[in-house]
């Protein structure tokens, strides 16, 4: 990220101190949420080899796929600082945001048995889940985000 994104993104969270608390923990957990998820694939992609054997204790067996998620999760993450800019008018953003993590969590459940530790993946998809309720409940404690204009 560069120093302009970095001080919009500060300009961004100031401007949600004149709305509910929970647009400025909305706020909050969005940038967590995309940062957990940008740090996740930058690891999964520059350190396959470390990762799989972290959390599988076996070598890898198709590094490209890997590798690929490993990009995946970094441009999903990149994405989720978007709606930040200006949360008051990105509702629908952050909804799709929820239904991403919604979907991260079906396809956990639907595939864990396909990996060497399922265990490990059905502890990722309760962290999704998680973390989409939160969204999803801050998303609706923070009512309408657009502005009343008189």
């Amino acid at each position: 990220m560069d120093t302009g994104l970095i001080s919009r993104l500060k300009s961004a969270f100031i401007e949600t101190r004149s709305g509910p608390p929970a647009l400025q923990l909305l706020f909050i957990l969005i940038f967590l949420v995309g940062m957990h998820s940008v740090i996740l694939g930058i690891f999964i992609f520059f350190f396959t080899n470390t990762f799989y054997h972290l959390f599988f204790m076996t070598p890898v067996e198709n590094i490209f796929f890997v590798r690929q998620s490993g990009l995946f999760l970094f441009c999903l993450g990149s994405f989720y600082f978007i709606p930040l800019l200006e949360l008051r008018q990105n509702r629908l953003m952050v909804g799709i945001i929820i239904a991403t993590k919604v979907l991260a969590v079906l396809f956990l459940l639907c595939y864990a048995h396909l990996s060497p530790r399922p265990p490990i993946i059905f502890l990722a998809a309760v962290g999704d889940g998680f973390m989409g309720a939160l969204l999803a409940l801050l998303l609706y404690k923070a009512g309408p985000m657009i502005p009343n204009f008189r």
